[in-house]
């Protein structure tokens, strides 16, 4: 058997002849197909470019790793979403030839998607999927004038599944369109002969799973993006032996329960910042490793997974204010996640995670209301991406997580020497210019109930954002009213937070783009105490923002104290 000696072997083929050659299995433990319409409708562009610059034989689709696990068998362990896709478009090839050029048809049908199972004595798919896909894709493959398209769609994958047919159907419509309809299997078949030989990989044959898994490592660090979240899963359910239906099950709720968050890469995000609440900081590119040094063995892994999976479901709570898991928690702790979902520090993640699922509930309400002020002071200051808190708010959220911290001033104590005190942010604050809209009407909004004397300036206020809109007093396209700013200068203090305000949207509407005298009469019968501040000032120029953002910047001390 090939690869049986032990040795990596490596062969060019089309990725066609791969399907001709041997028979295809993506094992259970291997992610479902995660094309979207990006990735297929690029590869079908690509193949038809490198098809009409008659340079097909150049045109190189990257590796494939595989494992040897019988007479013509082939384990896939990275690749898969290349070969699916090519055998969809070699699907709707063959049914788009089936009524008029049956051999070809029928060609493809034996070449490059059955094969027959002499011991189950029937056709089987030469291309398995995983146990999430493969039922849903063999009933596809079978799709056409003889059978119906499945209508269940059970999983995200399977939608994803059935768009790639419906793209790889209107893929043929443009291969064909301007040729004499006799000319379509000619047309069709020198494509497919370019699938079969042209659209040239590396097929790698890897004698175990470990050598799999040291080829994934390989290619990810030569840039042929390879998930990390792929391979920890496909370690872990490597490790899990007789145990892998548990892991499995405990990686698919743990899965199901981050998709509801919608959010890019949200699994590897997630590992990382459990990761760091277990063991404390660690970078994104260190999660596999860190799983590797930490999973040994069936038991291991389930226990691991089992972790994963309970922190899935508080992890999902810190960004949702409305989740059950806040029932028992004082009120305000709803208050604070939604104004840290606004502010979205990433780097305090594994501490709310932490603090979530260790502290009491009045000591992570407590908490909760301290991030607020950590999360205004490092924008403001400009710290939210140094490198040197997300490790101290890491390590203090490991401390949290093991139990070695119980309370929010234990918290505040460990990492005093990292936020911004007083002076340093009112400093900031006095200087400081907001380019997001729904970070200047939180801070104008904080400031105002600051300046009311309300008890919790920090929440954000349950009002209508369409009600209340945000004021640039000198406007963002300043005209002739505004001479005390020459282009450059409206540029930059346009955008101070001096220069904001708020009104009611019937004001906004009518105030327009006109000049500070106009503006001042609606300025005076604003609600808002810190609008109608700005009516007493005779001009408004850069010294005028200026000196009303260092009130602000006092007031800033209210709203967010330490």
């Amino acid at each position: 058997m090939t690869g049986s000696n032990g040795r990596i072997e490596f062969q060019e083929v089309g990725l066609g002849g791969i399907l001709r050659a041997y028979r295809l299995k993506v094992p259970p433990n291997q992610r479902e197909y995660a094309w979207t319409e990006r990735e297929v409708t690029t590869l079908f562009t690509d193949l038809a470019k490198a098809l009409s610059n008659e340079r097909a034989h150049d045109y190189f689709l990257g590796t494939i790793v595989t494992i040897p696990r019988g007479h013509d068998l082939l384990e896939v362990a990275d690749g898969q979403q290349r070969l699916a896709t090519t055998a969809i478009l070699l699907t709707e090839i063959r049914n788009y030839l089936k009524p008029n050029e049956e051999l070809i048809a029928e060609s493809i049908e034996r070449d490059f998607l059955t094969d027959i199972d002499r011991e189950k004595r029937e056709r089987v798919a030469k291309l398995t999927l995983n146990l999430d896909d493969n039922e849903f894709f063999c009933k596809m493959l079978k799709a056409g004038s003889d059978h119906p398209r499945p209508v269940a769609v059970n999983h995200s994958s399977h939608k994803r599944l059935e768009d790639a047919f419906t793209l790889a159907k209107k893929q043929i419509g443009k291969i064909v369109a301007g040729f004499d309809k006799k000319d379509h299997g000619d047309v069709l078949n020198r494509w497919i002969r370019f699938l079969e030989h042209g659209a040239q990989v590396i097929l790698l044959k890897v004698p175990t799973v470990a050598n799999a898994y040291k080829m994934f490592e390989t290619l990810n660090d030569r840039g042929l993006k390879t998930s990390q979240a792929d391979l920890v899963k496909n370690y872990l359910y490597g490790q899990a032996e007789e145990r892998l239906p548990e892991v499995q099950q405990k990686w698919a709720r743990m899965k199901s329960a981050l998709e509801s968050l919608e959010e890019d890469d949200i699994t590897v995000t997630f590992l990382r910042q459990a990761l760091i609440a277990v063991r404390g900081h660690l970078r994104e590119s260190e999660v596999y490793e860190k799983v590797q040094e930490r999973v040994k063995g069936p038991q291991s892994a389930v226990q691991f997974l089992s972790q994963l999976e309970s922190m899935s479901g508080v992890y999902v709570a810190i960004f949702n204010p409305e989740h059950e898991r806040w029932n028992s928690y004082p009120d305000t702790i709803r208050r604070a996640i939604q104004a840290l979902n606004l502010l979205n520090i990433k780097g305090l993640r594994p501490l709310m995670l932490a603090v979530a699922s260790q502290l009491r509930p009045k000591e992570a309400g407590e908490a909760f209301r301290m991030f607020i002020t950590w999360s205004v002071r490092f924008i403001i200051t400009a710290n939210t991406s140094r490198g040197s808190i997300d490790e101290a708010l890491g390590d203090v959220a490991n401390l949290v997580f093991n139990g070695e911290l119980t309370t929010a001033a234990s918290i505040r104590k460990k990492v005093a020497d990292i936020i911004p005190v007083d002076e340093e942010f009112r400093k900031a604050f006095e200087t400081a210019s907001v380019s997001k809209a729904q970070f200047a009407r939180y801070y104008l909004r904080c400031l105002e109930m600051a300046a009311k004397g309300e008890s919790t300036p920090w929440f954000i206020p349950n009002d209508d954002r369409q009600a209340i809109n945000l004021e640039h007093v000198l406007p963002e396209n300043p005209d002739a009213n505004w001479s005390e700013f020459d282009r450059e200068s409206a540029r930059v203090w346009r955008k101070r937070i001096g220069n904001m305000a708020l009104l009611l949207a019937r004001d906004n509407g009518e105030i327009g783009n006109g000049g500070f005298d106009s503006k001042k009469a609606i300025y005076k019968a604003s609600p808002y105490v810190l609008t109608r501040q700005i009516s007493k000032v005779p001009q408004w120029g850069p010294a005028q923002i200026a000196a009303r953002q260092k009130g602000l910047a006092d007031l800033a001390l209210k709203a967010w104290p330490l």
